[in-house]
């Protein structure tokens, strides 16, 4: 025999098959709502890649100067080139806000006025009285400068550390930009 013997009757039980499944959606190709979401997601990532380039490469005059005072904190600790380091420091930080602010803004400004505008080119004031009459004193002295306390020297570096890292350039919005 080839099998059961299936019923006459419509209703019996020995008449029924396996449901046969559709075969299954595949994912390609996509929906066109896909293709705009994916378009989407690739312009926002793009424009995210933009602006975290450009701000790298905005901030690379702001990475070399903090080097340049990573190494010259580590000279003042060194007795022989101490007077040196020292006096690079206002140089290193006149040359830094010349990189980004109008020379014709900054260029003339000495003293009250220079420290005044340090400042005001940040959230929270770097520079304090004793650390701008220091930085004042490293500036216009011709003697020997060895003679300057390691912590008020330690609170200038400090002072210039955060300035050199939080300042606003003179094209930027009133946020703090980080390196």
């Amino acid at each position: 025999m080839d099998g059961p013997i299936k019923s006459q009757d419509p209703a019996s039980l020995q008449n029924l098959n396996d449901i046969v499944l559709p075969e299954a959606v595949g994912w390609w190709p996509l929906a066109s709502g896909w293709y705009f979401l994916i378009g989407l997601l690739l312009l926002v990532l793009s424009w995210f890649t933009y602006r975290l380039i450009r701000r790298w490469i905005n901030n690379r005059y702001r990475r070399t100067a903090l080097q340049q005072l990573r190494l010259l904190s580590e000279s003042i600790r060194n007795t022989d080139k101490r007077d040196t380091s020292l006096r690079q420091i206002p140089v290193l930080l006149k040359r830094t806000a010349l990189s980004v602010y109008p020379r014709s803004q900054l260029a003339s400004l000495t003293g009250r006025s220079w420290h005044d505008f340090l400042n005001s080119k940040v959230s929270k004031p770097s520079f304090s009285k004793s650390s701008a009459d220091l930085l004042n004193k490293i500036s216009f002295s011709v003697g020997d400068l060895s003679k300057v306390d390691t912590q008020a020297a330690d609170d200038l570096l400090e002072a210039c550390h955060h300035w050199l890292k939080h300042h606003r350039p003179a094209n930027s919005p009133q946020t703090d930009m980080e390196a």
